[in-house]
C-alpha cells in the first residue's frame, strides 16, 4: 500500500522564512538554512522549498540554497520560485534537487509542462495552483494571487494533468495563515478530477486539519508551512496522530508519540 506523505513547506523572501497571511502578509520567522537543517532531523518525507519573490522580481533560482539542502537532506527535495525556462530545471535538477515546483510559467508558456516532463520525466514535476473562490466557483490566480486567471481550478487541474505533471499541490488564497483547516471542498474537487497525486496545502492549525486533508479531501499528501516552525517535534508529532488515524505514513524516527494526544500548537499532552 503506497503510504501518505507529510511535507513541510519552507516559503522565503530575501532569505527569511516568512509565515504567508491571504498572499498579502509575510511575518519573517527565521533563517531558511536553520528550516532546512531542523526539517531534515525529524522524520518528513519531503521537503518543498519556495522563493514566493523570484519571479516578481525576475530573480533567478537560488542554486547556493538548494546546493545546501541537497547535501543536508536524505528525503526528496523540491524546489520552486523563478523557474521560467528548460535550463533552469536543469540546473535545478543537476545540483541536487529530485523536483521542481512551477506555477507562474505553467500559465505563461503552454507547452512548458509537456517539455519538462518529456526531458525529465512526470516525477519530476510538481505543478502548484493558486486558488481563490469566488462566489460558489474556484478560480486559478497568478502573479502572487493578485491576477484572476479566470480558469475553472478543476479544468486546469486536468489539464496540468494531461500535459503531463506529475503532482499537484494545491494553495488556497483564502485559507492561507488562516489556522482554520484546509478546503476540504476544493481538495475534494480537484483530488476527484485528476488521477495524479494532490498535495494538499493552506491554511493548517492544529493536527486533526492534516488528517482531514486525507481523510476527508481526498489528498494523497498533506502540507504545511507557518505551524510546522513553532514547535519541537512538530513533524514527528504530526505523523505520530495521523498514524493513529489510521492513515497509513512513514513513521522512522526512534521519537514517537503514540500514547500522546495534541493540543493545538502541536505539542503533546
Amino acid at each position: 500500500m503506497l503510504k501518505n506523505r507529510l511535507i513541510p513547506i519552507i516559503a522565503f523572501k530575501n532569505d527569511r522564512v516568512v509565515q504567508s497571511f491571504n498572499f498579502e502578509r509575510f511575518l519573517p520567522i527565521g533563517n531558511v538554512k536553520t528550516a532546512i537543517e531542523f526539517f531534515v532531523n525529524w522524520d518528513v518525507d519531503e521537503i518543498i522549498i519556495i522563493d514566493i519573490d523570484a519571479t516578481r522580481n525576475k530573480r533567478q533560482p537560488r542554486t547556493d540554497i538548494i546546493e545546501f539542502a541537497s547535501k543536508e537532506c536524505f528525503v526528496p527535495l523540491t524546489y520552486g520560485g523563478g523557474i521560467n525556462s528548460i535550463d533552469h530545471v536543469k540546473q535545478i535538477l543537476r545540483v541536487g534537487c529530485d523536483k521542481i515546483c512551477i506555477n507562474s510559467i505553467t500559465l505563461e508558456q503552454n507547452d512548458f509542462i509537456k517539455k519538462s516532463s518529456f526531458l525529465f520525466g512526470k516525477q519530476c514535476i510538481t505543478v502548484s495552483i493558486d486558488v481563490k473562490k469566488i462566489g460558489d466557483e474556484y478560480y486559478v490566480f497568478t502573479s502572487n494571487g493578485k491576477i484572476n486567471t479566470n480558469k475553472n481550478v478543476a479544468d486546469w487541474a486536468k489539464i496540468v494533468e494531461e500535459q503531463g505533471a506529475g503532482e499537484i499541490l494545491i494553495k488556497s488564497i483564502d485559507h492561507d495563515g488562516s489556522r482554520k483547516g484546509y478546503d476540504l471542498d476544493l481538495l475534494r474537487l480537484v483530488s476527484s478530477s485528476v488521477s495524479v497525486p494532490v498535495i494538499a496545502s493552506s491554511g493548517v492549525g492544529t493536527v486533526k486539519h492534516l488528517a482531514d486533508g486525507i481523510l476527508k479531501g481526498g489528498c494523497q499528501a498533506v502540507s504545511a508551512s507557518n505551524i510546522f516552525h513553532h514547535t519541537e517535534h512538530s513533524t514527528i508529532a504530526a505523523k505520530s496522530y495521523l498514524s493513529k488515524q489510521g492513515i497509513p505514513i512513514r513513521l522512522d524516527s526512534d521519537v514517537k508519540y503514540n500514547n500522546f494526544d495534541f493540543d493545538e500548537t502541536f505539542r503533546p499532552i
